[in-house]
């Protein structure tokens, strides 16, 4: 019994020494030191409400720093600032989901500074003109919409901020559905239809009366590798097309402009 309880003191006291160390890697090592006194009394004794499966849960442990006041993202000024994001998994997937979650946050305009491999991860990073940086707690969730897991985050300085990302099982989030559907009617784009599909041998699009479709179509496997693509520069407004093996995502765009394409289309699963 003794053994029992010191054995859950000592993880408790390596945990709360952990979710510390991840705190101060979150809001720098300044804002840190002049919360100490708080941060000790928001998170000591209850450190493991911030795990799962041992890993940090970063959306619960900055939407606790957030809550608090600890979250401190404002410049006052426009500033630019780094941000370095380490890819686990599939770099052409990963920064595609990446790319469209900072648009979804509103980031749309950045220069990037270095893509590179290192032991066996994709580095990606950026330079960001910004008044405030990118909150962690939104990018978290706005990931997590795609299965990407934020797996570390660290404040370098005032304008240095690397974050880790865990994708090995990620999916396109807005990807159209014909794996539970046998069809699908989709409006005008704004940009290229992205459908996701399994286990189909052929599919049937229809481009919407006062279309003027010419087709390109693509079709990627589940890492967004290209298996095979169809482009003809004559018009159609009915095409059956065979679907390769191993295919997971296929882009339907149109040669030249996706205004061809503003009456919408639809496909049939055959």
């Amino acid at each position: 019994m003794l053994k029992k309880l010191i054995l859950i003191i000592s993880s408790t006291v390596v945990l709360n020494a952990s979710i510390n160390t991840e705190v101060e890697n979150i809001i720098g090592s300044s804002t840190y030191n002049t919360n100490k006194n708080l941060i000790n009394y928001i998170f000591n004794g209850n450190s493991s409400t911030y795990y799962t499966n041992g890993q940090v849960n970063y959306i619960a442990l900055t939407n606790t720093l957030q809550s608090n006041g600890l979250l401190k993202l404002k410049y006052g000024s426009s500033q630019y600032i780094n941000i370095s994001f380490k890819i686990s998994d599939n770099p052409k997937k990963s920064l595609m989901i990446l790319q469209d979650t900072l648009k979804s946050l509103g980031y749309y305009y950045y220069l990037v500074q270095d893509a590179k491999y290192d032991k066996n991860k994709y580095i990606w990073t950026i330079k960001l003109k910004t008044e405030a940086a990118i909150n962690p707690l939104r990018l978290s969730k706005a990931l997590a919409r795609n299965n990407c897991k934020v797996s570390f985050i660290k404040k370098e300085g005032k304008y240095d901020w690397k974050y880790s990302i865990n994708s090995d099982n990620s999916v396109i989030y807005k990807a159209n559905d014909l794996i539970s559907n046998s069809q699908l009617s989709l409006k005008k784009p704004l940009k290229p239809y992205i459908v996701k599909v399994e286990n189909a041998t052929s599919l049937n699009i229809v481009s919407n009366s006062g279309n003027r479709w010419y087709p390109n179509v693509i079709f990627y496997d589940n890492d967004l590798n290209i298996i095979e693509s169809f482009k003809d520069d004559s018009l159609h407004h009915n095409l059956s097309i065979d679907v390769p093996n191993n295919t997971t995502y296929i882009k339907i765009d149109d040669l030249y402009s996706l205004a061809n394409l503003k009456r919408g289309i639809s496909i049939t699963k055959e």
